[in-house]
């Protein structure tokens, strides 16, 4: 072999100066989460954001915070019986300390009524150049059986609301055939976000120029090809990592790497991570930590659980943000099967608040201040 080939061979032994990490230690150790329900109880405060009643706002999930205007923001779908039912519409409500909140009050209503085809998923809200902006996902449908046959969610577009200072105004189409899961973030010169199409198919969404979006599709091989909810975080200028929930219930979050910024993407692989088959969020502290909100029991919802990570590869220091969930209030849910799922969080005035749905009937928001995290041993 000669000088060039020794060269070439190094470099791409070393991904051209950076060793390679393994795709698949997303955990540091399994013994880490071996026992979820043993993790340490984060020292915060919980309070309700809204509380179901029964066969009039029945069914709350999807939650969303942001911080504006002197005020904490949430948004949620919520129906009067269950999940994607032709009712389902979008609700939020504020608070100026986190903790005690104003009653609920409707965002954008069930476009046709309780019979008619149309429904709403809430789908974040955030801060935009001094702007409060909340998205919703409009669909006709809402058919998992479909799922690989057909559209499961028929006549998919994502909208945009902006907050005028006394409601929120529809401003159209933010993105169209997109299901997002989280706010759009910024890689480099584009926006970007993590989408699901009309046929649940993951795609990676890149926008240079408003309102233009450029799909690149995220393929991976059976037994992992039902993929759901991906979610993202940049661990540099460049490397960026793919979350995603695997529905073929391995039991375990898988992971996909772009190196140029989210425009190309390895296959995804399964991870040593655990999971309850559920929606997870990663962020990024100011500290510099990176965090991986989840449901590491792989058996149920519960607890909702935070690690850690100094360069975005591998995560440890797990501690349970909520565990041991209340059980259901509401006829025809299995008692005893209380869970704790779907979060986002935001960082403000020195903590991290994590929202999320109780036994998908009541919203809880958690305080955590960043000095409970353990961050500094």
């Amino acid at each position: 072999m000669n000088r060039l080939s020794l060269i070439l061979a190094a470099c791409l032994a070393t991904a051209c100066g950076t060793a390679e990490k393994p795709l698949d230690q997303l955990l540091k150790s399994p013994d880490l989460l071996a026992d979820p329900m043993a993790l340490p109880l984060v020292d915060g405060r919980t309070s309700t954001v809204f509380r179901g009643e029964e066969n009039i706002s029945g069914f709350n999930l999807h939650s969303y915070i942001a911080h504006h205007d002197g005020k904490y923001w949430a948004i949620w779908s919520s129906s009067r019986v269950g999940e994607e039912d032709p009712d389902q519409h979008i609700r939020y409500a504020t608070s100026t300390d986190g903790h005690t909140w104003s009653e609920s009050a409707t965002l954008v209503a069930d476009p046709d009524g309780p019979e008619g085809p149309a429904r709403w998923i809430a789908r974040g809200v955030y801060v935009d150049n001094g702007t409060l902006v909340a998205l919703g996902a409009y669909m006709e449908s809402a058919d998992y059986g479909q799922r690989g046959k057909g559209e499961v969610w028929k006549a998919l577009r994502l909208m945009r609301f902006e907050w005028d200072g006394s409601a929120w105004q529809d401003k159209g189409v933010f993105a169209d055939n997109c299901m997002n899961n989280f706010p759009p973030e910024r890689l480099g010169n584009a926006l970007a976000m993590v989408c699901r199409d009309s046929n649940m198919d993951v795609k990676m969404a890149l926008s240079e120029t408003p309102g233009v979006w450029n799909y690149t599709p995220i393929a991976a091989e059976p037994p992992y090809d039902k993929m759901d909810e991906p979610t993202f975080y940049a661990a540099s200028a460049t490397e960026v990592h793919m979350i995603i929930r695997d529905n073929t219930r391995s039991g375990y979050v898988l992971r996909a790497l772009s190196r140029d910024a989210g425009k190309t993407w390895t296959a995804p692989v399964r991870t040593n991570y655990p999971d309850a088959t559920s929606k997870n969020f990663p962020g990024r502290l100011s500290n510099g930590w990176f965090f991986l909100i989840n449901n590491p029991n792989q058996k149920k919802r519960d607890p909702l659980a935070i690690s850690f990570s100094r360069d975005g590869w591998v995560f440890e220091k797990p501690l349970a943000i909520r565990k041991g969930a209340p059980e259901r209030r509401f006829e025809g849910r299995a008692k005893g099967s209380g869970s704790l799922q779907y979060p986002h969080a935001i960082e403000h005035n020195g903590s991290l608040w994590a929202i999320y749905a109780t036994n998908k009937e009541d919203i809880e928001v958690t305080q955590m201040p960043l000095t409970a995290l353990g961050l500094d041993r």
